[in-house]
């Protein structure tokens, strides 16, 4: 059973890495993405789409609950979101991530908010079997 492993310093949030693809598997980007199970649907930096991914607007969400309070968010379908595996090594107070490795744990044509940074939201997370442990580790797996 595919799984891929996030480890967090307590007190932290979990991290996961991502990657954006087209659906041709062509790489767009790398990046640190928040796990949110706050939020309802994933979300991608405005400037990052506008900049490199040039994804076209396929609809707006209006009147979106957030911490901060009520919002509206213009939203896009991403080809491909694939989880990478991090490997890190922990150096005193520093954790160094050395590697990514590949896994199979991608969704196709997700639908991501444009915002500020990169989160996994709900419509990512509940597509797998996710599990978090006292020690401080999250567990995405594929039945």
């Amino acid at each position: 059973m595919p799984s891929v492993e996030y480890r967090k310093r307590p007190g932290s949030p979990y991290f996961a890495a991502l990657r954006i693809e087209l659906g041709s598997g062509e790489v767009l980007t790398q990046a640190r993405a928040l796990v949110d199970t706050g939020a309802t649907k994933c979300v991608i930096p405005r400037e990052d789409n506008e900049r490199l991914l040039h994804f076209s607007k396929a609809g707006c969400d209006g009147k979106v609950d957030t911490a901060l309070g009520e919002a509206s968010y213009d939203w896009v379908v991403v080809p491909r979101m694939t989880l990478m595996m991090k490997r890190e090594i922990n150096i005193g107070p520093l954790y160094v991530t050395y590697a990514l490795e590949e896994t199979d744990l991608s969704l196709d044509n997700v639908e991501a908010w444009l915002g500020d940074d990169y989160m996994i939201g709900m419509n990512f997370i509940d597509k797998f079997d996710v599990t978090m442990s006292k020690a401080g580790i999250m567990t995405f797996r594929r039945d």
